[in-house]
């Protein structure tokens, strides 16, 4: 419990600080930084940076945007991130400019030929689509650029998350090199060598409590890690934060016997030990998913994937130095609602009022929510403003269908008995007498639908399946149905 207490209480405090990993220089060597950054990116302006495909929406690969497609204006409110702010847009600008010209997939050592789709601006609804998150169902539209492959996929081609995607100016101007996993069994790596690790522990005045020979580039370079135990009490002062403890890890990049390295900066509780990346043990390594030999030096494309969040950008060696230039860091959605569209709500409306027009046509939908009456299909509950009237639909294969009616003395209840599902509406037929419906679904299809009319608690009249049976027959029937409970449900207002 004091573990999930320290992860949440570190989450925040992650995810504010992760724009700053591997930032560990004063003020002024940032500067220089930023200032190489900002060369590098005007120089390939010209030839374009690799950029990478996350995602796809079910038919297309995805690569996603990280800010507004409008330049941003400087304002009293943003002056003091506003030059970072319209870098990253800048950057962003670059690709959307030479999008038609990105061309080419790296997976693995191959060069897979891909082509320019178009780019996603707006929702089902004409709104503004989410903008620097990862969602985890394919019917959530984020703001980005599409592609396809020239050639349907192979089922040896490995066009996954991350994928590293550029121009043919770029692969003219580069030598594409080797990128060789060092994983065993698929994720174990083994240890760095034990004269690396020594090296390191005595230049920082740590113990390292784990590495990790992640892969070899061009047969020549080892990408590594390192993490050490204990509060790293160089780290610079966190600005938001004078209390915060730093934990540290490295990123390396060894190359006959000369170790670059990137330092990575986590939070350090003197309880719980270090920690990175919320709901995640230990330092997680970058991925490097393609490697290039540029005019100017080494070149790498990397990925970081935690619970949490997922980063792309390069990595390049400069003047004896690893330099990091990180894209954007995407927020990872997980448990999210399945959108429902302004013209799918259009669509249930009609079906309501066309079942029985004469009751319904004044009958106007406000509100809708998911409700599981099951864990196999989607179910849509409408309700008027007043919750008066309602309906409950089933979504299968794309369409909606109507299943039942909820009116002001109708209200529904819940049940599940083995792969069956039942939904009751009951309620007052007048004094003492109740109504009730059941309709019983399995695998998205109505199998069964029971009414009977009670007064004083006993049935009156009753049919099964739209066919009369005895008061006897409906006793056995409703004996043999589950316990019914509520039905949650979480409404939203339909705009």
């Amino acid at each position: 419990m004091k573990k999930l207490l320290f992860v949440a209480i570190c989450a925040m405090a992650l995810m504010v600080s992760c724009k700053n990993k591997g930032q560990t220089a004063p003020a002024d060597s940032k500067d220089s930084l930023k200032a190489l950054i900002d060369s590098i990116i005007e120089e390939n302006d010209t030839t374009p940076l690799p950029m990478f495909l996350i995602g796809e929406d079910g038919k297309y690969m995805q690569m996603l945007y990280w800010t507004d497609v409008e330049e941003p204006q400087k304002t009293e409110d943003n002056a003091e991130y506003f030059d970072d702010y319209h870098k990253r847009w800048e950057l962003q600008e670059m690709f959307r400019r030479n999008a038609s010209s990105y061309t080419n997939m790296i997976a693995g050592d191959k060069i897979i030929k891909l082509k320019y789709i178009d780019e996603v601006l707006k929702d089902p609804d004409g709104n503004k689509p989410s903008i620097g998150q990862i969602h985890g169902r394919e019917g959530i539209p984020s703001l980005s650029a599409r592609f396809s492959l020239v050639v349907p996929k192979k089922a040896d081609e490995d066009t996954g998350w991350g994928s590293v995607i550029v121009t043919d100016s770029y692969l003219l101007s580069r030598r594409m090199l080797s990128v060789k996993s060092c994983a065993e069994n698929g994720y174990e790596y083994k240890k760095l060598p034990d004269d690396i690790v020594k090296k390191l522990e005595k230049e920082y005045g740590m113990k390292a409590t784990n590495s990790a020979k992640i892969a070899i580039i061009d047969n020549r370079y080892i990408h590594g890690t390192v993490e050490f135990e204990g509060e790293y009490k160089n780290a610079p002062k966190d600005p938001y934060d004078a209390d915060r403890k730093s934990a540290l890890a490295l990123e390396l990049l060894v190359d006959s016997g000369k170790i670059y390295k990137l330092e990575k900066l986590g939070y350090y509780s003197p309880e719980y030990g270090s920690s990175w990346n919320a709901d995640a043990d230990g330092y997680i390594p970058n991925g490097i998913v393609a490697a290039f030999e540029g005019p100017k030096g080494l070149e790498l494309c990397y990925t970081h994937g935690a619970p949490e969040s997922y980063c792309v950008g390069m990595i390049y060696l400069r003047d004896g130095k690893l330099i990091e230039h990180e894209y954007e860091m995407y927020q990872t959605l997980v448990d999210e609602e399945i959108p429902v569209w302004k013209s799918e709500i259009a669509e249930m409306q009609k079906l309501y009022v066309a079942d029985d027009p004469h009751e319904r046509q004044d009958v106007k939908f406000a509100k809708y929510a998911h409700c599981y009456l099951d864990y196999e299909n989607e179910w849509i509950w409408l309700r008027d403003k007043d919750d008066a009237d309602g309906a409950f639909f089933l979504k299968k294969n794309g369409q909606y269908k109507l299943i039942a009616v909820e009116t002001s003395k109708l209200k529904p209840s819940k049940a599940m008995k083995g792969d069956v599902s039942y939904l009751r509406l009951s309620g007052s037929a007048g004094g003492p007498s109740i109504y009730t419906e059941i309709y019983a679904i399995k695998n998205g299809m109505r199998i069964g639908y029971f009414t009977a009319l009670s007064v004083a608690g006993e049935i009156q009249e009753c049919s099964l399946n739209d066919r009369t049976i005895s008061a006897e027959a409906g006793k056995a029937y409703l004996a043999n149905l589950p316990k019914f409970e509520e039905v949650p449900a979480n409404f939203h207002d339909i705009q």
